[in-house]
């Protein structure tokens, strides 16, 4: 409960910061996001494997609405790879004293996404599930899907290489917390300003 009330206390806040400041042009923005990852992990990777980083990488789209102040709501989707391992498992049934494996973890973030944008920079936080896809190779392929809350936060400047049309390097970070990860990811952002009004 008290993590709900801070939530809330805090989009109140940075909601009616965001209201002091505006103008006349409401929008509707896409922008997609290319993104190289190190990924950090407070648990093992796998039962006995190692807890250290792995690399990865990710592609990103939200779509946000901007009415004229600050502030900025919209959704936030794409795909994240966040690791693949290969480990040798002791065989039970064959002749073999062992067998290689390899599992991989990647994520479908579902959020919404609030963001603070002046000039250029925009300053942002998603918040909602991630759809965890799993996958492990071992003679067949077996795969699981979970869904796990996470939270993300981005950071851009954009520069305007056209009339509807930005691009800029951004800075995210997912955490999740049920599995401990950490992504920190730095990133390239196109920007296009599809509806102006």
């Amino acid at each position: 409960m008290k993590t709900i009330t801070t939530i809330l206390i805090i989009i109140g806040i940075v909601t009616g910061f965001a209201q002091s400041s505006y103008d006349t042009t409401y929008s509707v923005e896409v922008s997609t996001t290319i993104s190289s990852a190190i990924n950090y992990f407070k648990n093992e990777r796998y039962p006995g494997g190692p807890s250290s980083n792995s690399f990865g990488y990710g592609f990103f789209a939200r779509v946000m609405w901007h009415p004229g102040r600050m502030l900025a709501v919209g959704i936030m989707s794409g795909y994240t790879f966040i690791v693949e391992d290969e480990f040798t498992l002791d065989s039970l049934y064959s002749n073999q004293s062992s067998d290689e494996a390899s599992a991989n973890l990647a994520g479908i973030p579902l959020q919404v996404a609030i963001s603070m944008q002046s000039n250029g920079l925009e300053v942002g936080v998603g918040m909602g599930p991630y759809l965890m896809l799993s996958t492990i190779n071992y003679g067949t392929t077996a795969k699981a899907e979970r869904m796990e809350l996470g939270i993300t936060f981005f950071a851009l400047y954009r520069f305007r290489i056209g009339q509807s049309i930005s691009v800029g390097p951004e800075f995210r970070a997912l955490y999740l917390s049920y599995r401990g990860i950490l992504s920190v990811m730095p990133s390239i952002t196109l920007q296009f300003d599809i509806w102006r009004y």
